[in-house]
């Protein structure tokens, strides 16, 4: 005796999708600085899957780690 007729209409409006690749690294950069918006870090937490927010995290301290290593050893005597 339950009705799920209710239930459609909230699913719908709820699909999470995986971010895209802009969405993902203006998310990134966001963060990192510590501009994110309310409105954007509500997006991402509901954007279903956090592996790509970890992933895309990693990776881009990887490149400024071995960037400024680079740097440094480019530009030390």
């Amino acid at each position: 005796m339950s009705d799920k007729t209710g239930s459609t209409a909230n699913d719908t409006n709820k699909q999470p999708g995986k971010p895209r690749l802009s969405k993902l690294l203006i998310s990134l950069l966001a963060g990192l600085v510590g501009v994110q918006s309310d409105k954007n870090r509500i997006s991402d937490f509901s954007s279903g899957s956090i592996w790509p927010f970890i992933l895309g995290g990693i990776l881009f301290t990887v490149l400024f780690v071995v960037s400024l290593i680079g740097l440094v050893t480019l530009l030390a005597p």
